[in-house]
């Protein structure tokens, strides 16, 4: 603050929700400041959060953005699906329902903290994604699609509003997006429409839908949200890491589309059980291929803070796996020591996978 009226922006820090006061402490180099906001439904706790002056490289933020053409920042507030790019080291990324406006993100990891370098839109100026829903009957029980709600997800200049959380690189060039459904009881007491699928979407490398495709009608009447999280083409196949167990069911579904034939197979994946002293639930948050019928999977609670206990890379694979059989996993590695090393919080979410071409493994 040598210039008291032109502060100048140093560096983001990690703490809790709603700080509220900041207190220095110029002996030890230290900042203190004490965040209210406590409300373990959410899930969020108060918290004092301490930080240290130093003379080092900042660990914190790890991600920022660049500039648009305007001088402004590219405005991004959640990664919902990571995917990387098939040599160098830029990763792609989706944002979720959250701008309305849905977008694909180029991710530079070459540099510290990662630049978001780009944004792209996606759009249905084909009219791809209108034409699919007007193909299918009005609402109707256990029907899938209804055109008036096809029309409430395509905005005026042809962006898209679904929820994008899943991204992967399409073998033909573009990419597929997994945009998760919304389902309620009252989507099967009123009808089903396409607010309520789920949806996997082939887009052009311009962000421009391609080809749109949906579960099959007997599985969609089983909708009860916590549907897509993760799609990941591999060996001429998408397959697709569903969050939680649907209605009857007690695991969630590793859903396997074959681009070929064009048909569904499923297979049951072993949650670990909730062990958070707060309760709540274990789902799946991503999916990416690793080669020879191999998947990487994000398994977590949605706990944080002091509540978080599971936040897992598990692997999977689906050689040999019988439609409708259970999967066995195998633990690569527990993040919880990963997310605690900022001295922050620990983040509920685990959204994004990607594996470099390196090797290295990018979470976010």
């Amino acid at each position: 603050m040598s210039e008291p009226t032109a502060p100048v922006y140093k560096q983001a820090l990690p703490g809790a929700l709603s700080p509220e006061e900041l207190v220095t402490v110029p002996s030890r180099g230290l900042i203190v400041s004490a965040s209210e906001l406590h409300d373990r439904s959410l899930p969020a706790r108060a918290a004092i959060n301490i930080y240290g002056y130093q003379k080092a490289a900042a660990n914190y933020p790890t991600l920022q953005s660049a500039d648009r053409s305007d001088g402004k920042h590219i405005p991004w507030a959640a990664m919902s699906g990571l995917v990387a790019a098939t040599g160098g080291s830029n990763v792609y990324a989706v944002d979720d329902s959250f701008f309305r406006a849905n977008r694909i993100f180029t991710i530079d990891v070459s540099v510290t903290p990662a630049v978001i370098r780009n944004e792209l839109r996606i759009t249905d100026v084909n009219d791809v994604l209108r034409s699919f829903g007007a193909t299918l009957p009005a609402a109707a029980d256990n029907q899938a699609f209804d055109q008036v709600d096809v029309n409430a997800m395509i905005n005026s200049d042809k962006t898209v509003n679904l929820d994008p959380e899943g991204i992967s690189l399409a073998s033909a060039g573009g990419f597929w997006i997994a945009s998760e459904g919304a389902g309620s009881k009252t989507a099967y007491e009123t009808g089903r429409n396409i607010t309520s699928a789920n949806l996997l979407l082939r887009v052009y490398a311009t962000g421009v839908i391609q080809e749109v495709i949906a579960l099959p009608d007997a599985v969609n009447a089983l909708q009860a949200r916590y549907g897509f999280e993760g799609v990941a083409e591999s060996g001429g196949k998408l397959v697709v890491a569903m969050q939680r167990a649907w209605l009857g069911e007690t695991q969630p579904r590793i859903a396997v589309f074959d681009l070929t034939a064009r048909t569904w197979q499923f297979h049951f994946y072993p949650l670990d059980p909730a062990v958070s002293p707060n309760g709540g639930w274990v789902g799946l948050s991503e999916i990416t291929a690793l080669g020879n019928n191999r998947f990487l999977i994000v398994e977590r609670d949605n706990q944080a803070g002091p509540d978080a206990r599971i936040k897992r890379l598990y692997r999977i694979d689906l050689t040999g796996a019988a439609d409708g059989a259970t999967l066995r996993k195998t633990l690569v590695r527990d993040l919880m020591p990963d997310l605690r090393a900022t001295k922050g919080p620990v983040l509920e979410k685990i959204e994004g996978l990607a594996v470099l071409a390196s090797g290295d493994v990018i979470c976010g």
